[in-house]
């Protein structure tokens, strides 16, 4: 049935939440797991025209591989196939845009991500992602 299955993976307790769930779905359907993580490069601070990004977009993308790393060490202890990928962009946006180039079947995110504070100026990126997708989601607490 799920032969593809997307699990966003942002350090948060909630997406190793999604990611045991989706690990269970893919031993059940023989599924390989796109273990996925985006780097917020879209929201990055200015302060008149200087960016802050070249310092904070590394400090971000060495944050995600090793949120990645410890997804990776969780599913290769399994025999569930999986690729690893590290996305640039805005979340919300590359969590919707990406499955549907990558004919991915089933999305699994965690309810909530790593910081409210960014939850409540950026807005929830699942909420977003099931308000704007027609691929299915499961949603883990």
């Amino acid at each position: 049935m799920y032969k593809k299955i997307l699990v966003a993976i942002d350090g948060s307790q909630s997406s190793y939440n999604a990611l045991d769930a989706a690990l269970k779905l893919a031993k059940q359907f023989d599924s390989e797991l796109y273990l996925v993580s985006v780097v917020n490069t879209a929201n990055l601070p200015m302060n008149v025209g200087v960016s802050y990004a070249p310092g904070l977009t590394k400090d971000l993308e060495d944050s995600a591989r090793k949120d990645i790393k410890k997804a990776t060490d969780i599913v290769s202890q399994t025999d569930v196939p999986y690729r690893a990928v590290l996305l640039d962009g805005e979340p919300r946006e590359e969590l919707t845009k990406f499955p549907k180039e990558e004919g991915i079947d089933l999305i699994v995110m965690g309810k909530t991500g790593t910081s409210a504070f960014t939850r409540f100026f950026v807005g929830s990126v699942t909420r977003y992602v099931s308000e704007h997708t027609d691929i299915n989601l499961l949603v883990v607490a």
